[in-house]
């Protein structure tokens, strides 16, 4: 029996498929550094960011440090701001009919929880957003140090829950490996292809289901019975 339900954030809960996101990859010309010398440092500096060990500001500092010339503040914090109201404004253009089922989810007893590989930046609103008075815990990478497909980040969202991973189940779009880590450490996992025109490739294992609709979230645990 499914007690509990972790949802991945970008591409199941909210979407960037119709906006404009500006990738940190690509800004190097912004910092006036030559954007082909900073795409290879950032990569390697971006999963300390993802995991708290640096911050995004510090991280943009340092690639200009390695590469010999001092990055402006000012401009590094205008770039942190802007991140800032760019995510914040996805959680303000949550599906009607997905925030209904969170809450029938919710409504019908089931753990909620949102488990998200992502930048301090990324989360300032997530507390604001239409979903979030109904999730029990939000589980972010830059906070707990791990992300996903490291089996840390699952055990401390069914921890927090109150859980088995056996009773657990995990939703996301299938970036990052993160469905076959979720049942590398012992949750079920289901691929949500709402907001994709096809099916993330590559998933070896046929025990990932594919729902298509947030409905069908609602059929995948049991809640289309009565309200208790």
């Amino acid at each position: 029996m499914i007690k509990a339900i972790l949802f991945d954030l970008y591409e199941t809960l909210v979407t960037e498929r119709d906006t404009t996101p500006v990738r940190a990859s690509s800004l190097g010309g912004a910092l006036g550094l030559d954007p082909t010398a900073f795409r290879p440092i950032w990569k390697k500096l971006r999963h300390r960011v993802v995991r708290g060990e640096l911050s995004f500001a510090g991280a943009l500092i340092e690639v200009g440090v390695q590469l010999g010339i001092a990055v402006d503040p000012a401009v590094v914090q205008g770039i942190c701001t802007g991140r800032v109201r760019e995510k914040a404004s996805l959680f303000q253009q949550m599906n009607p009919e997905l925030v209904a089922v969170i809450r029938r989810l919710h409504d019908q007893g089931i753990k909620l929880a949102v488990v998200s590989n992502c930048f301090a930046e990324d989360m300032t609103a997530w507390s604001r957003c239409a979903v979030a008075p109904w999730f029990d815990a939000a589980v972010f990478s830059f906070e707990v140090g791990a992300a996903k497909p490291e089996p840390a980040i699952y055990l401390v969202a069914a921890e927090r829950l109150r859980v088995k991973p056996v009773d657990a189940l995990f939703i996301g779009d299938g970036g990052d490996d993160e469905l076959l880590g979720a049942e590398r450490t012992g949750l079920r996992s289901a691929q949500a292809t709402w907001f994709q025109d096809g099916i993330v490739g590559g998933l070896a294992s046929t025990s990932v289901r594919c729902i298509c609709a947030w409905q069908d979230v609602l059929q995948l645990v049991g809640c289309n019975r009565e309200h208790r």
